[in-house]
């Protein structure tokens, strides 16, 4: 009697111990993040933090959104409808100036992966080689904020240039509409690689305009009141991009979960494109500092988008990097 008691007690506790250990992988708290724009390999990390675990590893279930115009990512997280989003930095402190109390706690790209392209035959290899040419511009995005800052700080006269807007795409270049096209050199340059031609590119940010791309951001009242819900997203995602960065195949296996209207080859050529504009090597993945928060603000006032400085210091908070750092 006495075995069948205390057989009986073990099961009970074995059960128990299951039943609780279920409750608490249940018990996941949901948030919401908002991306920069359509689901791509650009979010690899995100996806691999939520297919390999790493978020509910901090008790995160996380709803990766992508970006839509009939509501952006600054007002989704301004509005309390994604406790975290996905932007530029541009973007960041045009908000902050408007007095939208935001604050960045992390940079995915580290280098701005803007640039011009054209097909190789043209022999277009550098800015000055865009005088008599027909440039096609992506207007509405940091594209053609950053061209223009090009052309600026290169003192390039841009009426000698036949500046046109075109879509999101390579399209135009294609077609032969434009000599010269614009946009993300993980992305369209691709396009016309994958039509079966050779391309150049020019990268902005190696002419002295860079400004951060991805940066990764939440509100002053979600860093006030949920300081570890901020550190722990942030170790989960800088998990998700250092496995990303080791494992790119099986990375873009799991952002093509999420970006079911993309190729292998594209996502492939996308992640492998952005790694090194990601993990540029001089400081740790994510790692932020003042002086390009500076540049940032300098290209929006020359541009004549921002009226006056803003506090630059307090658009960003290096905060929750050294504390996940500091436990490495």
């Amino acid at each position: 009697m006495k075995k069948i008691i205390l057989i009986s007690l073990i099961v009970i506790i074995f059960l128990f111990s299951g039943c609780a250990k279920t409750e608490e992988t249940i018990a996941l708290e949901e948030i919401t993040v908002k991306l920069k724009w359509l689901h791509q390999a650009q979010f690899a990390g995100n996806y691999v933090a939520a297919e390999k675990g790493f978020y509910e590893q901090e008790g995160l279930k996380v709803n990766l959104v992508p970006f839509s115009f009939e509501e952006p990512t600054i007002d989704a997280v301004a509005d309390g409808k994604a406790t975290f989003g996905i932007t530029g930095a541009d973007e960041l402190i045009l908000a902050r100036a408007k007095g939208t109390p935001l604050k960045a706690f992390a940079v995915i790209y580290k280098t701005n992966p803007v640039c011009a392209y054209s097909l190789k035959e043209s022999n277009i290899k550098k800015p000055q080689d865009f005088v008599g040419k027909t440039v096609g511009l992506e207007r509405g995005t940091n594209v053609d904020l950053l061209y223009y800052a090009m052309i600026a700080k290169l003192d390039i006269n841009n009426s000698r240039i036949n500046e046109i807007t075109i879509g999101y795409d390579a399209t135009e270049l294609l077609n032969g509409t434009t000599d010269v096209s614009t946009g993300y050199i993980i992305n369209e340059p691709h396009q016309v690689i994958e039509a079966g031609y050779e391309v150049n590119t020019i990268l902005m940010a190696d002419y002295g305009v860079n400004m951060y791309a991805d940066v990764l951001f939440v509100t002053e009242d979600t860093i006030n009141n949920r300081p570890e819900l901020v550190e722990r997203f942030l170790r989960a995602t800088l998990e998700g991009w250092e496995y990303a960065i080791e494992n790119e195949e099986e990375a873009v296996d799991m952002t093509l979960q999420y970006a079911t209207d993309r190729t292998k080859s594209h996502e492939m050529y996308l992640l492998e494109n952005s790694i090194p504009l990601i993990h540029t090597g001089d400081t740790p993945v994510g790692w932020m500092n003042e002086i390009e928060w500076k540049q940032v603000q300098n290209i929006l006032l020359d541009q004549g988008l921002l009226d006056e400085e803003v506090n630059v210091g307090e658009a960003y908070t290096m905060e929750f990097l050294n504390r996940v750092y500091d436990e490495e």
